[in-house]
């Protein structure tokens, strides 16, 4: 799968628009942060219109777009140099929520319908187990999920 070297292009961007870019993390000024949101939330809108009216291609150019405002934010965020760890680190976490054994998966759908009253369902898939909440087919969480430790890369 290739993929594309976002954070750079969209540095090259920041600097010749001269738009802000942390060299450390932090939270940059209000009006600033105000205009993060207001940019993702104003292509997520986008999406979800391409979305409903089935056009894959304004479907491509809301991705990308949100890709790049994204891209924007982890730069004036600070968070460049660090968002490869970081996402790393969400991704093991990620991976943690897939059970390891039946059992384990039988456990994890019974913990969730006792704490939530959530049902769920279980199936075996690239060797693992997998439990999904019945009324939307999300993910759900093994009771061995590992949450993401985020503080100690944006600290460190």
């Amino acid at each position: 799968m290739q993929q594309p070297e976002s954070l750079q292009q969209v540095a090259e961007f920041h600097r010749t628009f001269r738009h802000p870019i942390l060299s450390k993390p932090g939270i940059p000024d209000e009006s600033r942060c105000k205009l993060r949101v207001a940019l993702i939330a104003e292509e997520l809108k986008e999406l979800e219109v391409a979305i409903l009216e089935k056009d894959i291609v304004e479907v491509a150019d809301a991705l990308c777009d949100i890709q790049y405002v994204l891209s924007g934010a982890i730069l004036e965020f600070g968070l460049a140099d660090k968002f490869k760890a970081l996402f790393e680190e969400v991704q093991r976490s990620n991976m943690s929520k897939a059970c390891d054994t039946e059992e384990e998966a039988k456990a994890t759908a019974q913990h969730h319908m006792k704490k939530d009253g959530v049902e769920c369902y279980y199936v075996q898939a690239e060797g693992k187990w997998l439990v999904y909440r019945k009324a939307d087919n999300k993910t759900i969480k093994s009771i061995n999920y590992s949450p993401a430790d985020l503080a100690s890369i944006v600290n460190g």
